[in-house]
């Protein structure tokens, strides 16, 4: 890692943003689960399709120390779920408990899809002390539905006498994926090159999400729980390959970066401070902006989610033929190849 990607990332910490090390495929994670890659300079990991969980215990314990360091805020690894039960709540549920014990370590995460049954099954893993990685959030609306889930959850992990600080959640929104899922859709409208609009819906929904977390933190219901030590969810966003680090920078949130994303970031002008703070309205104005181009937030998410679980059903079977295909450094799920891209 070069001087410049080192700064970066303690540049980035000390505006707020937890770096998460995202890798390619396990031979990739194994290479960078090592000191000091993570736990010097990555704070958090997240573990591709087809890790083992022996690989996901040795990232743990090589993050238990700033785990423990943070009182659990950092020090995270998140392991995928096998994606086959993504519509059933009930199934998805208990493969994570039975994952969560597979691995042994407080500070795994069990990364699950947000469909509908996925967001049920967050609460039920919450409400049992299994801490949850919400992965593949798409849209404001759905992270409204996490949260109300992380809210459900920790009430009823409280009601049953769990400490509430043994589940942890982090919500992630690929923003580099969404956004060339829309530059796609601009260029097949024809939008020149250089518009404004392009590079901005990522953003504009990243914001969305961030003013949201805010307002549902600011109530009295929130503060009771937090009064019993419940931590403040993370949003967690999925840098593009071309950097935009940048543009996401605001307090309590973290970015998911590859090695080759973070040192592409390092050649970009320095960052400018706090970007998602009181950022919505300018948010809403670019969204706007798409909408009257034809090309809507909201169908955009529904898309990905589609697409995305497609991709982890071609993962889930690659690994069991033994071919991992190479995971989004977004998201840390599986790819689908090149030909089948949204």
């Amino acid at each position: 890692m070069s001087q410049g990607a080192g700064a970066l990332l303690r540049q980035l910490v000390s505006e707020g943003v937890s770096p998460w090390l995202s890798a390619r495929d396990p031979a990739e994670f194994a290479t960078g689960a090592r000191y000091p890659t993570l736990g010097g300079h990555f704070h958090n990991a997240l573990a591709p399709a087809g890790s083992t969980p022996s690989q996901a215990r040795r990232a743990c314990d090589l993050l238990m120390p700033v785990f423990e360091a943070s009182k659990g805020t950092v020090g995270h690894v998140s392991v995928p779920v096998p994606p086959r039960w993504a519509h059933d709540a009930e199934a998805l549920a208990a493969a994570a408990r039975a994952l969560h014990g597979a691995v042994e370590r407080p500070n795994a995460l069990m990364r699950m899809p947000m469909t509908p049954a996925g967001v049920e099954a967050l609460a039920g893993c919450l409400a049992d002390g299994v801490g949850v990685h919400a992965a593949l959030v798409f849209s404001a609306e759905r992270y409204a539905e996490v949260l109300d889930a992380y809210v459900a959850g920790l009430e009823r992990s409280l009601a049953s006498g769990r400490p509430l600080d043994g589940a942890p959640m982090v919500a992630s929104f690929p923003v580099g994926l969404f956004d060339r899922e829309v530059a796609a859709r601009l260029d097949r409208l024809g939008v020149p090159a250089d518009d404004e609009v392009r590079g901005a819906a990522g953003v504009a929904v990243a914001r969305r999400m961030y003013r949201l977390r805010e307002e549902r933190l600011s109530g009295d219901w929130w503060r009771v729980l937090r009064a019993n030590g419940a931590l403040q969810p993370r949003l967690l966003w999925g840098a593009g390959a071309d950097g935009g680090v940048g543009a996401l920078v605001g307090w309590n949130t973290a970015l998911a970066l590859s090695v080759e994303t973070l040192e592409t970031a390092a050649r970009e002008p320095a960052l400018t401070g706090d970007t998602l703070l009181n950022a919505d309205a300018e948010a809403a104005c670019a969204l706007r902006a798409l909408e009257r181009l034809g090309v809507h937030a909201g169908e955009v998410a529904a898309v990905l989610e589609v697409a995305e679980l497609t991709r982890l059903r071609h993962g889930r079977r690659a690994v069991r033929t033994g071919s991992v295909p190479a995971s989004d450094p977004g998201t840390g799920f599986a790819s689908a190849p090149a030909a089948e891209q949204p």
